[in-house]
């Protein structure tokens, strides 16, 4: 099991575009799927929400997103998001990069349509709507170093994730 550090809002790292994946043996892309996985899982754990992470958040400029949410687990590499649907939603968002401590409403596509490869470089394009466009998009943007607060439409929708757990308790 190989858990990484998440780096934190304000790591320079999260604001870099990440770089393509051409070798998908190599020592450094293998190790990298592993440490997503591990990490996101564990994440899970102890947070009880989330269901992605990007390689940027653990420390790798490689463009490789984890999924692990909703009965679906896979890698994407080299996403792209090709198309969005003109209809939106709000959407509570939150990240492992800001300590799982607070979220906001964020305006994404219900639908979107991501070119990526899986982990033997086959080539996809699958098209994505409600919860897995808002992951998605949350995760693709931090490889291109976007975070969901440059999303926040309303400032005054930003809650602590404890004063959310609390409200929302049933």
């Amino acid at each position: 099991m190989t858990i990484q550090n998440v780096l934190q809002f304000g790591n320079p790292l999260l604001r870099e575009s990440c770089i393509r994946v051409e070798y998908f043996d190599s020592p450094e892309v293998q190790q990298t799927q592993r440490d997503l996985r591990d990490t996101l899982h564990r994440l899970q754990r102890v947070h009880r929400r989330g269901g992605g992470l990007a390689a940027p958040e653990i420390g790798s400029a490689l463009r490789i997103i984890y999924v692990h949410a909703r009965g679906r687990s896979f890698h994407l590499f080299n996403p792209v998001i090709v198309e969005r649907s003109d209809e939106t939603v709000q959407a509570w968002d939150f990240c492992y990069s800001a300590q799982a401590s607070f979220l906001a409403e964020v305006t994404r596509s219900q639908r979107i349509r991501v070119e990526y490869q899986d982990a033997s470089g086959n080539s996809h394009n699958e098209t994505f709507e409600g919860y897995f466009s808002e992951l998605l998009q949350h995760e693709i943007d931090h490889l291109n170093g976007t975070l969901f607060i440059d999303h926040i439409d309303k400032p005054a929708t930003l809650t602590m994730i404890a004063e959310w757990d609390r409200q929302h308790a049933l």
